[in-house]
């Protein structure tokens, strides 16, 4: 232990000795204030931490060897006000974008005639673009709530396209990818956002520029309405274009409620596993069969699909809690709450 204190103390003499930003700079005769100097390392905390805007002061002990003098001098540094981290939209708009290719892709495979244009000249994509997007508009309007997809799409598919979209929106949000469920209003407001960020891709999905209107050419003249059964074209009184209302609610409403379940889930469940075992197989299986819809967000994100950014930044004990204070031989890191 004397070992490593007398290591700890030649490592850190240097730095705190080069924080001194004036003579009036002290522990005794100025406050935190008088002292614009930078921290000599970074300091994460926990996304509560974070998000409540209470600064993470940084005390060292320096034991400066050869001057009695300055034996037992202490220097306080803060870490200085940095800039609000801003959302990145060119990340998240390139990821939605990514989500919404692949969706298409697999729309288009069996669409394929229709969005070619089977009824119209030279088989081109997008050909009367602005004549069938009025049209399919139309009748969406017409349409009611059902849209003639099995109820599997509707109550199931499209709230997973929903937590999907959230997720991209969290996982580009400074403020909002670390946060875990929890009752305070952070927590609440970056899933409302998220949320609402949902909401925009859904309704591009359903009636943007890049959606089953103008690429499947639902609600078009040339697409002629179908029976219940599935088959073309229709006889009976329920008639179905391939557009609803019923997608534009679901995805917002019950992604946000699967959200918060799959949050609940990683909270109370994962973090259980999480701290009974190292075994990092069982850990990475049970985050990934419990939260399936981050594993698509974390891979299109760039991580691997058990990533979790509360736990997995730049190291896995760099993180704070909020109020704790961690001692070590020459070092203690306090939160501002403790002061």
């Amino acid at each position: 232990m004397r070992t490593l204190g007398v290591l700890s103390t030649l490592l850190f003499c240097s730095s705190a000795i080069c924080q001194v930003s004036s003579p009036r700079c002290n522990s005794i005769n100025s406050g935190f204030t008088a002292c614009s100097v930078s921290p000599y390392f970074e300091v994460r905390g926990t996304p509560a931490a974070e998000g409540s805007g209470k600064a993470l002061f940084v005390r060292d002990s320096v034991h400066a060897l050869g001057e009695a003098s300055h034996s037992d001098s202490e220097f306080f540094s803060t870490i200085q006000n940095q800039p609000k981290p801003k959302f990145h939209w060119g990340r998240a708009l390139f990821e939605s974008f990514a989500l919404l290719s692949i969706e298409q892709a697999y729309v288009v495979h069996d669409d394929w005639r229709w969005v070619a244009g089977s009824n119209s000249e030279n088989g081109v994509p997008f050909n009367h673009y602005w004549r069938d997007y009025k049209q399919s508009l139309s009748s969406w309007i017409h349409s009611g709530w059902n849209d003639g997809d099995p109820n599997m799409y509707g109550y199931l598919g499209h709230p997973i396209q929903g937590v999907a979209a959230s997720y991209i929106y969290l996982q580009n949000d400074p403020k909002s990818e670390k946060l875990e469920f929890s009752k305070t209003k952070a927590y609440w407001r970056s899933r409302l956002m998220a949320t609402l960020w949902n909401a925009a891709y859904s309704t591009q999905w359903n009636l943007g520029p890049l959606s089953e209107a103008t690429v499947e050419k639902y609600g078009t003249k040339q697409r002629p309405p179908w029976n219940q059964n599935g088959s073309w074209p229709c006889t009976t009184k329920h008639c179905y274009t391939g557009m609803g209302q019923i997608d534009l609610v679901m995805t917002p409403v019950a992604g946000f409620g699967w959200l918060v379940g799959e949050d609940i889930l990683d909270r109370f469940v994962v973090r259980r596993v999480e701290g009974a075992t190292r075994n990092r197989f069982l850990i990475d299986a049970t985050r990934c069969g419990l939260d399936p819809i981050r594993v698509g967000t974390n891979l299109l994100h760039g991580k691997r699909p058990w990533y979790r950014p509360s736990r997995d930044g730049r190291g896995r004990d760099s993180f704070i809690q909020l109020g704790q204070v961690t001692k070590t031989n020459s070092q203690e890191l306090v939160t501002g709450e403790s002061h």
